[in-house]
């Protein structure tokens, strides 16, 4: 009767076994498996019982189920063509570019507006960095220049 498996080398061992078994173990492993089982009584008994169990599994006929099985076909998926296509990829784009539209038109230059007298008043200083910004404009801030690419 098979055992419970042991931790550590055994159970290593018992893998190798059953990889021996199915024709799996390489050169090496068989080295160490043959090692082992010249040392280990428990392992040994378990492949000497594994052998003939596993022959008596492969000659084994096939059991047909008593309930007959019924997988549903796969159903096709829906192509969208070529239009389809066009339209999910413009919306993928605008999708992207909507975002650093915005960021662009919150963070980008104020123009100089008139006032009722006709004079010309500075646009509001942002809160934010200078060199946030430059960067932002596709510029480089270099030494605490900005410099336009």
């Amino acid at each position: 009767m098979l055992r419970l498996v042991p931790p550590g080398d055994c159970t290593e061992a018992r893998e190798a076994v059953s990889a021996r078994l199915d024709g799996e173990l390489t050169e090496l492993e068989a080295v160490r498996l043959e090692g082992h089982l010249r040392t280990c009584a428990d392992c040994r008994d378990f492949a000497a019982e594994a052998g003939p169990t596993a022959l008596l599994l492969r000659e084994a006929p096939l059991e047909q189920p008593a309930v007959r099985i019924w997988a549903e076909p796969a159903r096709p998926r829906r192509r969208l063509g070529v239009a389809g296509g066009i339209a999910a990829a413009a919306a993928v784009i605008v999708a992207a570019a909507a975002p650093s539209f915005l960021l662009g038109r919150t963070l980008g230059h104020q123009p100089a507006t008139r006032t009722a007298t006709g004079a010309t008043s500075e646009p509001s200083r942002s809160p934010v960095d200078p060199a946030l910004l430059a960067l932002l404009r596709g510029q480089q801030n270099q030494g605490g220049r900005i410099i336009h690419v």
